[in-house]
């Protein structure tokens, strides 16, 4: 009897469930493991890295970066590769993620590489700020 191995394949499952249920919306490590914990599924931060490493090899998710001092952000990636062809928008107070496609980005890109030879990776580009539900939700709290 092998409980290791069906612990870690529970634990997998539980993290890329979580990752499908929010294929909408960038996550955390952490938000992983409180939804986990929420769950009665303790498990730990390494743990949970690991899982995502080995789910990114996989072509199951996507990691994104900001900067050297924020946590990374997963997505889970659905098999068509539209994430790949166009930028993405992400609600700073709700988590919404947007996918942008916009002939305008394509119009972007081709200024930033023509104009600064700059190539830009879409696959990774996410313009941050204020959705439209949040800022008019903003808007009604002022009144």
């Amino acid at each position: 009897m092998n409980n290791g191995a069906g612990y870690k394949t529970k634990q997998r499952q539980a993290i890329l469930d979580f990752l499908i249920e929010n294929k909408d919306k960038h996550v955390t490590a952490a938000s992983i493991s409180d939804h986990l914990e929420r769950d009665g599924a303790r498990v730990g931060t390494t743990t949970i890295y690991r899982h995502l490493d080995k789910l990114l090899e996989q072509g199951l998710v996507r990691k994104y970066t900001v900067d050297g001092t924020t946590s990374a952000c997963f997505q889970y990636a659905d098999q068509n590769e539209q994430c790949k062809n166009h930028f993405h928008l992400k609600c700073e107070k709700c988590g919404k993620l947007i996918h942008l496609n916009c002939s305008h980005t394509a119009q972007l890109c081709s200024h930033i590489f023509d104009e600064h030879g700059f190539e830009i990776n879409n696959y990774r580009t996410v313009f941050y700020g204020i959705c439209k539900g949040c800022k008019e939700n903003q808007a009604e709290e002022t009144l």
